[in-house]
């Protein structure tokens, strides 16, 4: 299972705020993926509103962990090598600072 089937699966389980349907596999458009992160644009297939992107971090246990999966096996394609470490109170900060400093045309950034 990839990293974009993995967020796929994730936001499977999340509804729209408009229209109240479930995400599908095609609301989830892959934007960028690097090593431990990537970029989704998100817009529900049933009424088309677009929610905006997501930068998520490529944490596989923390994913599976979050998952319900149908079997077992379905489980066994997610790689557990990567340390379960939670997010510190310090990387919050960090991040909320590089965030904040992008200014008001972030947008500029995304590719």
């Amino acid at each position: 299972m990839d990293n974009l089937e993995i967020i796929q699966k994730f936001f499977s389980g999340l509804k729209c705020g408009r229209c109240d349907s479930f995400f599908d596999k095609d609301s989830i458009e892959l934007v960028r993926e690097e090593e431990n992160n990537i970029v989704v644009r998100i817009t529900c297939s049933a009424c088309g509103k677009n929610l905006g992107l997501a930068i998520l971090g490529i944490e596989s246990g923390e994913y599976k962990n979050s998952l319900k999966f149908e079997t077992d096996d379905e489980s066994s394609l997610i790689n557990d090598d990567l340390p379960a470490n939670p997010i510190t109170y310090e990387e919050v900060i960090k991040a909320h600072e590089f965030f904040s400093g992008l200014g008001a045309d972030w947008m500029k950034y995304l590719p």
